[in-house]
């Protein structure tokens, strides 16, 4: 689940079109990247309200007798990866600022400023979670539950290992299994800057997709060897959950952020940014690709979530070349860009927020009846949203406001010697 807040400020530090009018002056050997200098990019905001509103459809149980409902439902989980993506992109995109500017990555700043706009809202789902558990646990036929085995590993950020391992879907919880490998990826991709910088970086994501894709693949033979077409219940979630299974779509985010910033590759996003159908080419192939992956399981589970990741990591790029073009202004409509913005509390929230409407209703697992689709669907969507909203105004934004503000980001023809006020939200 992607945990970078809005909006979405990105820099091109010294490589950029300034206000995207031409070639700013810069080092001498450096060429002038198509990305404007600071540019907010509200349509990333408004992809995800989209993504948060296809997770809260797929946990929603569709109604029996509604096949087409549910054909469409059951690949709503997709909206995780597409948050994979854009958080691969963005913290990249944030680091190789940082260290083309600095000459370093300050790991002290980004872990702290990783908590600081992570934990709190973490810390209110996981009250949330115990008083479930607490107030829910006497109920008949409640599906939620916390027991004491699974504290250790939301505190840790180990429930997906949990889940991969043992094949249990945990109701009201299982949303924190894609948290934990957003820190995972956090934790292991800075150290990795840190160390190669940009210079390595981009060689080392892709190499890294490809033994992924090529090391889940092999999971997946040696866990379905004799029913290859069939798999096993463990090996999906072996696979699904895992992070070193799943990572892939991260790092094709951290890829295409690298690639973007490649001087040797300005010629073809120019080109890119200057072909009209492009974003609506990359969005019929995103979503014909998840539509025709996730029809089999044995196609999700070995090249799928990588082809499905490359598909999507071109809609994303053509929103951010082209965010004029037509679904980037669907996508920049003042609601989307709202939701979007809080969409890390509404995904923290609206699991256990479903737990308390399915003992307040009478409905649990997948016995919703079509009469009451509606209105659950409706309530938690509004609840959850207005959950977050609160939330995120009381006390979210507290804990923000005590990052420091990065003067690396600072654009450099206005640059103090003092530290800059300006920042990048992430």
């Amino acid at each position: 689940m992607l945990s970078l807040p809005g909006p979405v400020l990105l820099s091109a530090s010294h490589r950029a079109y300034n206000s995207g009018m031409g070639p700013t002056a810069g080092r001498g050997e450096e060429s002038a990247s198509i990305v404007r200098r600071h540019s907010y990019v509200p349509s990333l905001d408004g992809l995800r309200a989209v993504c948060i509103g296809a997770v809260i459809f797929f946990h929603v149980p569709s109604p029996a007798g509604h096949p087409w409902l549910d054909a469409v439902r059951s690949r709503c989980w997709y909206g995780v990866d597409m948050f994979f993506i854009l958080s691969g992109f963005l913290i990249t995109w944030i680091l190789a600022v940082e260290f083309e500017d600095t000459g370093r990555v300050d790991l002290g700043y980004f872990y702290r400023s990783r908590g600081l706009r992570l934990l709190p809202a973490y810390g209110t789902a996981l009250v949330l979670v115990a008083a479930g558990s607490y107030v829910l646990g006497s109920v008949p036929g409640a599906s939620f539950h916390a027991p004491a085995k699974i504290w250790p590993l939301l505190l840790t950020y180990t429930l997906n290992l949990w889940m991969a391992a043992t094949a249990i879907w945990p109701q009201g919880l299982s949303h924190f299994w894609s948290l934990c490998v957003e820190e995972h990826f956090y934790l292991s991709w800075s150290l990795v800057f840190r160390r190669w910088g940009t210079a390595h970086s981009l060689r080392i994501a892709l190499a890294a997709i490809v033994g992924v894709l090529v090391y889940r693949t092999g999971w997946y033979a040696v866990m379905n060897w004799g029913h290859l077409w069939s798999p096993s219940e463990a090996s999906y979630f072996r696979i699904h959950y895992a992070t070193d299974t799943r990572i892939d779509a991260i790092l094709i985010g951290c890829a295409l952020a690298l690639a973007m910033r490649e001087a040797r590759l300005q010629g073809l996003w120019q080109q890119l940014r200057a072909a009209p159908l492009f974003p609506t080419l990359a969005l019929v192939a995103a979503v014909g690709c998840i539509a025709w992956v996730t029809e089999y399981r044995w196609r999700q589970s070995t090249f799928g979530y990588t082809a499905m990741a490359l598909a999507s990591g071109a809609l994303l790029a053509a929103i951010f070349l082209r965010p004029q073009c037509w679904l980037g202004r669907i996508l920049s409509t003042r609601p989307l860009v709202g939701i979007g913005r809080i969409s890390y509390g509404i995904y923290l929230f609206h699991a256990p927020l479903l737990v308390a409407l399915e003992a307040r209703l009478g409905f649990y697992a997948n016995n919703l009846e079509a009469r009451r689709y509606l209105t659950v669907l409706g309530s938690l969507t509004v609840i959850s949203i207005a959950f977050a909203a609160l939330h995120y105004r009381i006390v979210e934004r507290r804990f923000l406001a005590m990052r420091k503000p990065r003067s690396f980001l600072a654009p450099r023809a206005h640059r103090a010697p003092q530290p800059s006020s300006r920042t990048v939200a992430a």
